[in-house]
């Protein structure tokens, strides 16, 4: 190395080491907002925030995305306005949460990891379309875990909306752990990114 170089090897190899860290990468660019405008407009969204749930909404295609507002302190104790991942809702006759279909039902785990007799065929941050195999009819509840590719099992506490037919039933999500829907939501949001990437493109850099 050259006597009159800035940094030495251990210091290059260790930048090199960070910009590669796929930590870097863990940071969701739609998760963070930065707030312009009158500074009394700023304190009374910063309130609000504080002490109500408030949401950014936004239209595209017949379709609404609800993006939760959240408060968050940082290291040295500031205040950021974070965004949370969206509740995306249809239009049509009455507003409904966004669903996605899967291709093949997939069945809803017990603890062990066995497949139930409970088979996801649609799925949104609110309720879940089921295929009953082998059981007489659908049962009133159902506590299990769902579980796709690429992601641990969702722990759902189903409560029965409605049953469909001799085979489809309707459950109603609401009794699930607040923690377990947030990483539902997360997973439809994927889902949502994949069937609409018009909608999440990443917008072109300004030279």
């Amino acid at each position: 190395m050259q006597a009159d170089a800035l940094l030495s090897q251990d210091e290059l190899d260790f930048i090199q080491d960070m910009q590669h860290s796929p930590q870097l990468n863990l940071a969701d660019p739609m998760s963070s907002l930065q707030v312009n405008g009158d500074r009394r407009l700023k304190d009374l969204l910063t309130r609000l925030v504080a002490s109500e749930q408030v949401t950014l909404q936004a239209s595209y295609n017949n379709q609404q995305l609800s993006f939760p507002l959240q408060l968050v302190e940082d290291e040295f104790h500031a205040l950021h306005l974070q965004l949370g991942s969206p509740d995306i809702y249809e239009d049509g006759p009455m507003l409904r949460p966004w669903r996605l279909s899967l291709e093949r039902p997939a069945a809803l785990l017990d603890d062990h990891g066995r497949p139930s007799a409970l088979w996801v065929r649609d799925i949104s941050f609110k309720g879940v379309l089921l295929e009953v195999r082998g059981l007489p009819e659908a049962p009133v509840q159902f506590a299990l875990r769902f579980t796709a590719e690429g992601i641990p099992p969702i722990g759902l506490h189903g409560a029965l909306r409605r049953r469909i037919g001799p085979t489809l039933a309707a459950y109603d999500l609401s009794n699930t752990p607040a923690e377990e829907i947030e990483r539902l939501r997360e997973y439809i949001l994927q889902a949502h990114r994949q069937a609409h990437p018009e909608l999440h493109a990443q917008p072109p850099t300004p030279l």
